[in-house]
């Protein structure tokens, strides 16, 4: 706000108050001065707080004779004494605050060089006004052209950015603000890659690990403009450094366009380096970049020779890749691309090991897939070893997800398997976080009379009213009543209703025994 006063003060004594009555603006069309901008007399319209003191109307010399330039003696006060003290910051000689520079200013009757090696030396020349060569006369700043980026941005003579202020903006403005960053545009310069032909060894590594150049040479991969010499040479450039490029968040992408252009050959060379070192290997599969690089390798490979190289070398890490948060997402394609016989030898240890990988978060994941894509001979395999071990896994964090899924699958075998291993513990399972779970899908999943099995065993145990009562068990009541509504034979859905009737004041009382009491009575309703 100060310098704003300040530099009002500066333009009302050099072109007049205009608020006074009958004031002529000094610079109109006619003016002797040499340049006009009537744009400039309407942006002052508006300030009628701005007061002159010492100054009455008269002509512009008289206005510049009455500017005290020559008080040097006390920085304090760089023009007339009716201007008030000078802005913070123009108090030593040749200094720069952020906003003005100091100099020493000229004498009233200096003449301004205008050579060659002349330089400006004062404030105002500096600031004020600029030297238009076009038309032999001095600028001053409101007639300045604006920078073709910002119109509200301008350049000073210091080669920084300033913003211009606006005529009718009281408030202060930001000396310096930096324009937006822009995100480089596909055809833009920033993409600009040198002829391949042109880089010298180990420039692929680089351009890999930079994001606009790495997108710029995955465009040239996809369009196929490259020539079979120029891939020749990625190709040998990058194999050295295989482990590390398909770990790196930006040069990863490159290595999958790369695999896909190269010759089958080559594809297999690359194979062979990348299983060469089997700790690396497992470190590329187990980070999630490598692991994204691998699952597009084995989406691309189309022989035999590859698939074995591949298989061979994730056999003996099978078992910790599916337990690992990004190894275990390996397995899918596999079992997606490559037959029965060929990934047989990779399930083996997986199968052997099932319950353990069933229990881990990535691992139970792992295990769904397996069972989902794998053959009926190997979901088989599986399927034993998850029902033989139902109620271990039925009260397990994860596992109880493994027996769900199981379920949903709608084999009649495997649902009565696991309902005849779970018989006299589903009252004990509803008291459980997740083997409530298990019961629910019980019910819901099985036929008829496997359901009603599992109901009547809840409603004859001595501690059913407890089942009603408990947090969990509440909701294996709710899907009781939900699953014997659909029975042909409505007994046990008569049966639950009574026992809610019974116990209707002790449900009243409980907060989770009111959730029962709405669900039996949305039933009625339905």
């Amino acid at each position: 706000m100060e310098r704003n006063s300040y530099t009002q003060g500066l333009q009302i004594a050099l072109m007049g108050d205009p608020t006074e009555e009958n004031q002529e603006f000094p610079f109109d069309g006619s003016s002797s001065t040499g340049f006009s901008n009537p744009n400039f007399s309407q942006g002052l319209q508006g300030h009628h707080d701005v007061r002159v003191f010492g100054f009455q109307q008269s002509s512009l010399d008289d206005r510049f004779s009455q500017l005290n330039l020559n008080d040097i003696e006390n920085p304090t006060r760089i023009v007339g004494s009716d201007f008030g003290p000078a802005p913070i910051g123009l108090l030593r000689e040749n200094s720069f605050n952020g906003r003005h520079v100091l100099r020493s200013l000229p004498s009233q009757n200096m003449v301004v060089d205008r050579s060659p090696n002349y330089s400006p030396s004062t404030f105002i020349e500096h600031n004020v006004f600029d030297f238009d060569t076009n038309t032999q006369r001095r600028t001053p700043p409101f007639e300045r052209p604006y920078n073709l980026c910002d119109p509200m941005r301008s350049v000073n003579v210091f080669g920084s950015t300033m913003m211009r202020p606006s005529m009718h903006d009281h408030q202060h403005q930001p000396f310096y603000s930096p324009p937006p960053r822009q995100l480089p545009r596909e055809n833009s310069s920033y993409y600009y890659i040198p002829p391949l032909r042109e880089l010298k060894a180990g420039d692929i590594c680089t351009v890999a690990k930079d994001r606009d150049r790495c997108l710029a040479l995955q465009k040239k991969l996809d369009n196929e403009v490259l020539t079979r010499g120029e891939i020749d040479m990625i190709f040998m450039e990058v194999k050295d450094h295989l482990h590390e490029l398909m770990v790196h968040r930006f040069a990863n992408y490159l290595i999958q366009k790369l695999f896909k252009a190269i010759n089958n050959e080559q594809r297999t060379q690359l194979l062979l380096l990348l299983i060469r070192s089997h700790q690396r290997f497992f470190q590329v599969c187990t980070n999630l970049y490598g692991s994204r690089t691998i699952q597009k390798f084995i989406e691309i490979i189309n022989i035999q020779e590859q698939r074995c190289i591949l298989l061979s070398a994730l056999k003996p890490i099978a078992i910790t890749l599916a337990k690992d948060s990004n190894g275990h997402h390996i397995f899918e394609p596999c079992l997606k691309k490559f037959s029965s016989e060929e990934t047989m030898h990779l399930m083996d240890g997986i199968i052997q090991h099932c319950v353990d990988i069933a229990i881990n978060k990535s691992g139970c994941c792992a295990l769904q897939q397996c069972l989902t894509h794998a053959n009926d001979e190997v979901s088989e395999h599986f399927l034993v070893r998850i029902v033989a071990n139902a109620l271990f896994l039925s009260e397990d964090k994860y596992g109880n997800y493994v027996v769900q899924f199981v379920l949903q699958m709608g084999l009649p075998w495997v649902t009565s398997m696991i309902i005849g291993q779970l018989q006299g513990s589903f009252v004990s399972l509803c008291f459980s976080k997740y083997g409530s779970n298990v019961v629910e899908k019980c019910m819901k999943e099985s036929e008829e009379q496997l359901s009603a099995r599992v109901i009547m065993e809840i409603l004859n145990d001595p501690d059913y009213l407890k089942v009603f009562g408990h947090d969990y068990g509440n909701f294996v009541i709710q899907s009781a009543l939900l699953a014997s509504k659909g029975h042909a034979n409505l007994g046990i859905h008569n049966a639950i209703h009574c026992l809610i009737r019974k116990h209707y004041s002790f449900l009243q009382s409980s907060p989770f025994g009111r959730r029962i009491l709405s669900a039996a009575s949305k039933c009625r309703r339905s």
